[in-house]
């Protein structure tokens, strides 16, 4: 970690040295929710196995902590033309998720769920229809039981 030294002001105090804890934890916990998807807990729960118990005192509340991890994750948004970025195109498997797209219509689903109602005679589904006027955005969400 880099250091630097500043020239005493009027606003210096003495040291904290039962911070160095609560902030290395801090910084810790940063660096594993930017480079990591482990859940929130995942992450909290092993950061914390390491704490030293003498300064549990200095340490910020959990939910403070898995708030700050929350904050540290970037959120995926579409670029210029509006279109989803490659991460969210691709499922866990490397399967494209994206079976149409245009400018009014967006199909998410892969080619393996689409020929599951082919093997099966009978089909049972259920759909949700929902507006939001304020995106000027339609979602339609259909599940399949077969």
């Amino acid at each position: 970690m880099d250091a630097f030294l500043a020239e005493l002001t009027s606003h210096s105090h003495a040291s904290q040295p039962d911070r160095v804890s609560a902030i290395q934890l801090k910084n810790d916990i940063k660096v594993r929710a930017v480079i990591t998807d482990e859940p929130t807990s995942s992450i909290l729960h092993s950061v914390l196995r390491t704490y030293p118990l003498s300064a549990a005192g200095e340490r910020s509340s959990n939910e403070a902590l898995m708030l700050m991890i929350r904050r540290q994750r970037t959120i995926e948004t579409v670029d210029v033309d509006g279109r989803l970025p490659e991460k969210l195109r691709k499922t866990y498997r490397d399967q494209d998720f994206i079976l149409h797209e245009d400018k009014n219509l967006i199909i998410f689903t892969t080619k393996t769920n689409l020929s599951i109602p082919k093997q099966n005679k009978h089909w049972f589904a259920d759909g949700k229809f929902k507006l939001n006027y304020q995106l000027n955005v339609s979602l339609f969400l259909s599940h399949f039981l077969s």
